[in-house]
């Protein structure tokens, strides 16, 4: 005769298993995360029929607010980088060749979409050999906003030269805005450059 404790231990084991390995129990169906620093707002994705979807939300109401982009199941590093005061917030969404930043300006229970400047390009140093092939990654990346309310950005892209070398730049990009909230280029740091 079986133990009925080792039994039940087994079957618990198979059944958590079972579901992580083939249900969707194992997968949360909303994340959120992200809360504004007036704790008003937050970043929800959620997974639906035809895939993950993502919005600023009220977390009073639970209303999307701003509907934003999500490539296919690229949810972990999705995120918000929110200035101090809760009035600008910074999406960053990754996709399978790095990723881009969306930035919006709280106006009452809305937020407005602003464009970002086009970012410098990164000056290299030329090599024997070297001809441009294709870009590998682009990622522009929030990291934070600072007092003045300008945004830093960290932005690095991976080009591939026909050599088949990698040629590598990695900036850090400040980011102004007017009492308009259209973008200027305040100032460019070469961090890193192969």
């Amino acid at each position: 005769m079986k133990n009925p404790l080792i039994l039940g231990l087994s079957l618990c084991l198979v059944s958590w298993f079972s579901i992580d390995l083939f249900g969707e129990m194992a997968d949360p169906k909303e994340i959120i995360r992200d809360k504004s620093p007036d704790g008003n707002f937050a970043l929800e994705i959620t997974k639906e029929e035809q895939g993950w979807s993502a919005a600023i939300i009220d977390l009073k109401t639970k209303g999307a607010v701003v509907d934003l982009e999500i490539y296919q199941n690229f949810t972990e590093q999705a995120h918000l980088v929110w200035s101090k005061d809760s009035q600008r917030v910074a999406y960053f969404e990754p996709d399978r060749r790095g990723g881009s930043t969306n930035i919006y300006f709280r106006n009452d229970s809305k937020f407005e979409q602003a464009e970002l400047p086009e970012i410098p390009e990164c000056k290299y140093t030329v090599r024997n050999g070297d001809t441009y092939l294709k870009t590998i990654e682009t990622t522009t990346q929030p990291q934070k906003w600072l007092p003045s309310g300008a945004l830093v950005l960290k932005v690095h892209i991976d080009d591939l030269m026909e050599n088949q070398h990698d040629r590598t730049c990695t900036q850090i990009v400040t980011i102004g805005f007017d009492s308009s909230h259209k973008s200027s280029v305040l100032s460019v740091k070469k961090t890193k450059s192969d």
